[in-house]
């Protein structure tokens, strides 16, 4: 960590900050007990950011998708079957390993969108819950 010397509100008073980390984006810094984000851009960055339409959060809580693109080869359940957390509920193949897809919680089998044998995308749907 280092010592930053910076103007803080633009007033032309002087504070150090101690940066904790650079990931090559972002810095993490720290004034007095307060640790902050801070993220420093060009101004033809900024402008890119000010123009770039903000992707929609999606609530997959209670669906299962496949970690990557592979071949589905196992289906555990059924459309309606009740399981516990943790239960695998399907097998991706990709690049000759097994990938277990467990529940991530307790419930009820709502939908089945895949079936085995189907090559599916990272991402893709392949079961929903209750």
């Amino acid at each position: 960590s280092s010592g930053i010397n910076a103007e803080y509100g633009g007033d032309g008073r002087r504070v150090t900050l101690q940066q904790l980390e650079f990931n090559g984006v972002t810095h993490s810094i720290r004034y007095r007990c307060c640790k902050k984000e801070l993220t420093v851009l060009t101004p033809l960055q900024q402008h890119f950011m000010d123009v770039m339409p903000e992707k929609p959060i999606i609530d997959t809580s209670n669906l299962i998708l496949s970690p990557m693109p592979g071949s589905l080869s196992v289906i555990s359940v059924s459309e309606g079957d009740e399981v516990l957390e943790g239960t695998e509920v399907a097998v991706v193949v990709a690049m000759k390993m097994n990938n277990s897809l467990k529940a991530p919680k307790s419930g009820k089998i709502k939908k089945i969108y895949a079936k085995v044998g189907d090559v599916v995308d990272g991402d893709q749907k392949i079961m929903e819950f209750h």
